[in-house]
């Protein structure tokens, strides 16, 4: 669990620092303060930084992720990943990117730079000559002192000990992010909710990996927060779909519910959003079991009656699971039924960080936390925290 924030060079997050962390967070600020972009650097952080992930994260905004193999020599701003940076364009010097906790070795850090290429020739165990290109990292700093052998653009990534370095060139995609990145796991589960709805495929997978054990009873639970009158869930094949006609298509399913006092279950969908919106949630929990659970405005869907419920069992589930609880939010009747459940709750912490531009004239207007934990929620105000 990360105790303390700090990400520096990231999108709009010059030099962000979060001094307190909770086990379940809650990040408000207005549009465009930088919430959802904390968000996308934990996913990363949790991710080693895997060029697969950047490469996912790139496309979800339409930004240059991989090199158009044919075209002509790209200018360094329309480079992969340059817009991952601070100003979207790469630094000038050595300095990159970092997201971790503050003072911390373990911290990620995401550098741009440079490869020459070189052939050597080397013999095999017959004693036939070969030959094989090789590629040496050249920091900015030593450009001027590299060979002439052309430079090329990379991008490295390092944490702790391991450090990958992949090209930016067209070569890269013939390596489909070689050198060791297709075969690192990624260190921390990390599930990340997005604003809109989930898929019901991807629901519906998720109910399998929890079939038939005590987790599906607390789904179940939660959606009879939503619903009192709610008995069981199910989910069936897409009846619209016509198998005979496309056998090869892809299994489509859609969700049913059981409501007391119905003889026949309901389509989940003529539930209302709120349902949905918890069934995600709680279905999505379990995925991150021992990391991170993402969650970009949490309201969404959720009546203000229900959310005190809702957050009183994320905090629960996050201390059984060994999750750390990250969500965003729009909403002042979110931040009132976070606020209520954290003062009570006394296993789990429960932080909440305001962001927002400083006014301070030597801090030029860069993106900052303000933080208020347990203490300072008992008085906290509306216009502590505004949103909007």
């Amino acid at each position: 669990m990360l105790n303390s924030l700090k990400i520096k060079r990231f999108r709009a997050l010059e030099d962000f620092v979060v001094p307190k962390l909770g086990r379940v967070n809650l990040i408000v600020g207005k549009n465009n303060a930088g919430k959802s972009t904390v968000l996308e650097a934990l996913q990363i952080y949790a991710g080693n930084g895997d060029p697969r992930l950047l490469e996912t994260l790139a496309e979800s905004h339409d930004e240059p992720s991989r090199l158009d193999w044919g075209a002509t020599p790209q200018p360094i701003y329309e480079l992969p990943f340059a817009s991952f940076f601070t100003g979207r364009v790469f630094p000038i010097g050595d300095e990159g990117i970092e997201i971790g906790e503050i003072d911390s070795n373990q911290r990620l850090i995401i550098e741009h730079g440079y490869y020459v290429e070189w052939d050597e020739t080397a013999t095999d165990e017959t004693g036939e000559f070969f030959s094989r290109q090789r590629l040496k990292r050249v920091p900015k700093s030593e450009v001027e002192k590299a060979e002439e052998a052309p430079l090329i653009d990379a991008l490295f990534i390092k944490k702790g000990e391991r450090l990958l370095g992949f090209r930016l060139d067209e070569r890269a995609r013939l390596s489909r992010w070689s050198r060791g990145a297709l075969n690192t796991p990624y260190d921390l589960p990390c599930v990340a909710i997005p604003t809109g709805f989930i898929s019901i495929n991807d629901l519906a997978d998720e109910w399998d990996k929890i079939a038939l054990t005590e987790k599906q009873e607390t789904v179940k639970e939660a959606l009879r927060l939503i619903d009192s009158k709610f008995m069981d869930i199910s989910f069936v094949r897409d009846e619209r779909e016509d198998y005979r006609r496309y056998p090869d298509r892809s299994l489509t399913r859609t969700a049913k519910i059981k409501l007391e006092g119905q003889p026949m279950p309901v389509p989940l969908g003529s539930m209302g959003d709120g349902m949905l919106r918890v069934l995600q949630i709680v279905l999505k929990v379990f995925a991150a079991q021992g990391g991170f659970l993402l969650i970009d405005e949490f309201e969404n869907g959720l009546h203000y009656s229900v959310q005190e419920k809702i957050w009183n069992l994320i905090f629960e589930l996050a201390e059984q699971l060994n999750i750390q609880v990250f969500a965003t939010t729009h909403s002042w009747d979110c931040i009132e039924s976070f606020s209520t459940v954290a003062i009570k709750h006394q296993k789990s912490e429960g932080v909440l960080f305001r962001m927002g531009r400083s006014a301070r004239t030597s801090d030029h207007g860069k993106v900052i936390a303000t933080v208020f934990d347990e203490n300072q929620l008992l008085n906290i105000t509306q216009a502590d925290v505004e949103v909007r």
